[in-house]
């Protein structure tokens, strides 16, 4: 993994990759069989080594197996001293390129201490339901990672999307997406850093960009005095009665 001067120079805390970004994404149940490794692989013990290296967290995806032979879409966390601090699996997958390669994950993790602030983590057509980033911040996330591999047509999804789940919910989304293509798809970029107003902090365009934005708890408290949608929020299912006709 080569790691890009300006991170280092910046002084970078945390730095996502794309979905299933050791392999590629829409590369074919063969092929993710043959390059899936368990989370503890030969590459997470890489990027551990660039890890420590370069003093910074790293989010990165790739095909998981587990040991019952399962293959997830999954993404690891490595701290800035080369520990596993979590493996997320995708939970919704989409479309058949995903269902033809995968398994679905059980569940959510819980957000992690880091950096001094609570993260939470999504792949890609997970952020698209709007219950999950609510979960999560539930949960106490103040940031969502979402590693991604989202393609034309569906650029309204970094466009609307990702400003409203930071914005609903008082938190930070740091969207990672491909650019370029492959022999399925057209990835459109647009990957973007939204603060809890649901404003950009900084948003590429549809060629490869490296993004680097600084994340302020004042930025999230002002936001949530502001809009606090999560003190206000009210069990759905508890307290809404659809009227009959």
């Amino acid at each position: 993994m080569y790691l890009n001067s300006i991170v280092v120079s910046r002084g970078v805390d945390l730095l996502v990759f794309p979905e299933m970004y050791l392999t590629g994404y829409a590369i074919g149940l063969q092929a993710v069989q043959t390059l899936a490794e368990f989370a503890h692989g030969v590459s997470m013990q890489v990027i551990a080594a660039c890890a420590r290296a370069a003093k910074l967290t790293i989010v990165y995806g790739y095909p998981e197996r587990d040991p019952a032979g399962f293959v997830y879409n999954s993404i690891n966390v490595i701290s800035s001293n080369g520990e596993l601090l979590l493996t997320y699996r995708k939970v919704m997958l989409f479309g058949n390129v995903d269902r033809a390669q995968f398994s679905p994950g059980k569940g959510y993790c819980l957000p992690i201490m880091l950096h001094g602030f609570r993260i939470g983590s999504g792949i890609c057509y997970d952020i698209e339901f709007p219950e999950v980033a609510r979960t999560l911040a539930l949960a106490g996330a103040e940031i969502l990672v979402v590693p991604t591999a989202n393609m034309h047509p569906f650029e309204s999804v970094s466009d609307r999307l990702i400003p409203a789940r930071a914005q609903e919910n008082g938190m930070f989304v740091v969207y990672a997406n491909y650019s370029g293509h492959d022999a399925m798809f057209d990835y459109f970029g647009k990957s973007v850093i939204c603060d809890p107003f649901g404003n950009d902090l900084v948003r590429a365009e549809r060629g490869e960009q490296l993004l680097v934005a600084d994340i302020h708890h004042d930025i999230m408290c002002s936001a949530r005095a502001l809009n606090d949608y999560l003190k206000d929020y009210r069990n759905a299912e508890a307290y809404i009665r659809i009227m009959d006709a």
